[in-house]
């Protein structure tokens, strides 16, 4: 099955966040930040989507987890139960035990393209 590729009339909004941790913590931290972190993210309303990537890297593996938003108003929405800047990180409960360095804002950026095919 192909995938259509075309440029998108509205971009996206994309929000990056990124972490690492020990290689040694990698699947448990994997499992954790995806029950506490990620799948709280897709429950958003106006999520619409989210991937989350690891790379292992000597003895660090890196996490990367990327939402799409149709705004940046609807992005902040999910931040609306605590007050102050929506690019901030709002640290999981045990980040603190497994990452190597806190990360303190994500990065936002337009999306263009969001072309990917179902599972096979």
């Amino acid at each position: 099955m192909a995938v259509e590729c075309k440029l998108l009339s509205t971009p996206l909004v994309g929000r990056i966040w990124e972490g690492r941790t020990p290689i040694a913590r990698a699947d448990e931290y994997l499992r954790y930040s995806v029950e506490h972190g990620i799948a709280e993210i897709a429950k958003k309303p106006d999520c619409l989507g989210v991937q989350y990537f690891r790379k292992l890297n000597g003895n660090v593996a890196e996490f990367r987890t990327v939402s799409f938003w149709r705004s940046i108003d609807e992005m902040q929405a999910m931040h609306a139960k605590r007050a102050g800047d929506p690019l901030r990180v709002a640290p999981l409960a045990r980040d603190a035990e497994f990452l190597l360095e806190l990360p303190e804002y994500v990065d936002i950026v337009e999306v263009h393209v969001n072309s990917f095919g179902g599972s096979r």
